[in-house]
């Protein structure tokens, strides 16, 4: 009898503690598909302005949160700027300023002044550069055209939306009522729903046939492709600068690069401080060879130091090779200097000017030196010879 009693004791144990185990397997499996599973995610932003950057909620990947003031200005901070439009945006301690570029544009803000430069030129803004908790923060919607974009706040969803207009964009028209998907299946959860002749944003559309989209008000969701028509292309996308084309220092001292096309550069001006000078018997032959400029500092080598360590003096120098290039019929320009020991003024001194010419079509290169990495300028430059 005593032998039956423990026996039945330790399957009811048994029982009980198989009991726990999947009950807490239970628990664990539903608190996945709430916290989780996609489509079943709660939104743990609901209370902060979002952010849309084109197809994508960018609001999780923040740093510190949008602020939107009493003007509508939409402010960023500098550190989501430089992980959203420019790696190599800076403040400027000596001259209380942000200085920012893009493909072709420089711009620097001065601190508590509604207004900033673009490639030399002032330009008037809303508002002007906050601190909030010790971060730096830029009017991002007074700056679309530094970083060639589109910003809108839309207060109704509390979400400001940013496009790219480098980014093709294609709109659509809804042609039945459907609903909005949060992921693109049929037992995702609903994020809203669409009436027929409601306009959209459409983007790419998945093996399965569910087309993503955006609606006027940035709710990014999914929607069968069947339910929308007269698709129409808004804009095309930009190609992409790639890397820096590599060009063998043999060929640069022997003044013919052989680049792309069959097309041979050939440096038929000099830029010092003396002014320009040109090479008349190369400029004869201009049907053949691209016009380039050879940009040396060996008449003040001892100077180039403090010029590229200085903002102003940096920025000077640039606007005067600027006014020369776009001043000479000139496709191209080669910058060779030497003993330069300050790097970092050296790579903002390349930053800050390629955008200035690239806006009027001429092409960067640099030449390397055992002080100047490669790495440092692939991205930035449009040729590197080495």
């Amino acid at each position: 009898m005593d032998i039956l009693k423990k026996k039945l004791v330790k399957i009811k144990k048994r029982k009980f503690i198989r009991n726990v185990v999947v009950s807490v397997l239970a628990l664990i499996i539903v608190a996945l598909i709430i916290n989780i599973a996609p489509g079943y995610k709660r939104d743990k932003y609901k209370d902060v302005i979002n952010l849309i950057v084109n197809d994508e909620n960018k609001t999780e990947k923040l740093k510190h949160n949008i602020y939107v003031n009493e003007n509508d200005t939409i402010y960023i901070s500098e550190e989501d700027i430089k992980n959203l439009f420019d790696t190599n945006i800076y403040y400027d301690d000596k001259y209380n300023q942000i200085v920012t570029t893009s493909d072709t544009k420089v711009a620097t803000i001065i601190a508590n002044e509604k207004k900033m430069t673009v490639n030399n030129s002032n330009v008037e803004i809303m508002d002007s550069i906050i601190r909030i908790d010790n971060n730096i923060y830029l009017p991002i919607s007074d700056m679309e055209i530094v970083y060639n974009i589109d910003v809108k706040y839309i207060k109704n969803t509390n979400r400001v939306i940013i496009d790219e207009l480098n980014k093709g964009m294609i709109s659509a028209i809804v042609s039945e009522k459907t609903d909005i998907k949060y992921r693109p299946r049929r037992l995702s959860k609903n994020i809203g729903s669409l009436n027929p002749g409601q306009s959209v944003y459409c983007f790419y559309t998945t093996s399965k046939g569910w087309r993503q989209i955006r609606t006027q008000d940035g709710t990014l969701g999914y929607v069968k492709a069947n339910k929308l028509t007269s698709e129409y292309i808004l804009r095309q996308d930009m190609q992409e600068r790639g890397e820096a084309i590599l060009i063998s220092m043999d060929s640069y001292q022997n003044n013919k690069i052989n680049v792309t096309n069959n097309v041979n550069l050939k440096a038929i001006y000099e830029i010092n401080e003396n002014g320009i000078e040109i090479n008349e018997e190369l400029k004869k032959q201009k049907e053949n060879y691209k016009n380039w400029v050879i940009i040396s500092n060996k008449i003040f080598e001892s100077k180039i130091n403090i010029i590229l360590e200085d903002y102003k003096t940096r920025a000077n120098l640039i606007n005067k090779i600027a006014d020369k290039v776009i001043a000479s019929d000139i496709n191209g320009i080669v910058i060779d200097f030497n003993k330069v020991e300050n790097q970092e003024g050296m790579l903002r001194f390349i930053i800050e000017l390629t955008p200035r010419l690239r806006e009027v079509g001429v092409d960067t290169s640099i030449v390397l030196n055992e002080k100047i990495e490669k790495n440092s300028y692939i991205n930035i430059v449009d040729y590197i010879i080495e």
